[in-house]
């Protein structure tokens, strides 16, 4: 908890320094995401984001994540993945032109109860490789220029509280910074943080369903005419998460919350 609020705070404070123009947005994102059961310690991890921007009329990105997570305890699990993003022009200060990134990643998800209200703690280090585009062939198109790389940590600290005695619903929220590190960043390296409030109904013992509300700002330093942006969006966010087991574990073995990101 201490990490989060420092890193919140952080976050914080270096919005408040300077003056960036701010673009408030609309989205809607669609998610999956689940574990699958393969061996008693091991699981592979399926995730697919659709998110679009103006209330869905617009494409903002698309993302596909595939990992494998292995079980190291019942209240900590190690994965291990690659991400690939497809970013899109939206909004009134658009990229220049629709890039893609490949990441791989690494992290630690810590879980665990106080009463009834389940904790999950992640830790995340992204390695990623942005492709570049220039404009050799006029404003409306890009040539490929290589890649740039860049290291990412991300902290999301998810509570769930039940509704009821062995009841479906809950309720979710949750909070993740996002901080560059090393590479080729400059200025400012507290780069996104969201904020996310879900309610979730258990359908059955594989499939969950939850639909919310998610803040999400995002610093982007001379995206706007060369002045620093601020993004501000908000979300609706629909996701599916289903965990299909291969097989049954001989021990209880948590996720109790999704593994999204």
């Amino acid at each position: 908890m201490r990490n989060l609020l420092s890193i919140t705070c952080f976050l914080i404070l270096s919005v408040a320094q300077g003056q960036r123009t701010k673009a408030p947005h609309s989205h809607v994102w669609f998610s999956h995401w689940g574990d699958h059961r393969v061996h008693e310690r091991w699981s592979l991890h399926s995730e697919f984001h659709i998110r679009r921007a103006d209330v869905g009329v617009t494409a903002q990105q698309l993302l596909i994540r595939p990992a494998v997570n292995f079980h190291l305890h019942e209240q900590v699990m190690i994965t291990g993945g690659y991400s690939y993003y497809e970013n899109y022009r939206y909004g009134g200060y658009p990229i220049r032109f629709p890039t893609w990134e490949h990441h791989g990643f690494l992290q630690a998800q810590l879980s665990n109860n106080i009463g009834r209200v389940r904790l999950q703690q992640r830790y995340r280090w992204e390695h990623r490789r942005m492709a570049q585009l220039r404009a050799d062939t006029g404003p409306a198109q890009g040539v490929f220029d290589g890649y740039l790389a860049s290291d990412r940590f991300r902290y999301r600290l998810w509570v769930t509280l039940p509704l009821g005695t062995n009841g479906p619903w809950t309720v979710n929220a949750y909070n993740e910074a996002f901080v560059s590190l090393g590479g080729t960043v400059t200025g400012d390296r507290f780069g996104q943080n969201r904020l996310s409030g879900l309610m979730g109904y258990q359908v059955n013992k594989e499939l969950n369903v939850m639909a919310g509300y998610l803040h999400q700002t995002i610093n982007r330093p001379g995206a706007a005419l060369g002045a620093d942006l601020l993004e501000v969006n908000s979300t609706l966010h629909v996701v599916l998460v289903y965990n299909w087991a291969f097989r049954r574990a001989t021990a209880p073995v948590v996720p109790v919350v999704p593994t999204e990101g």
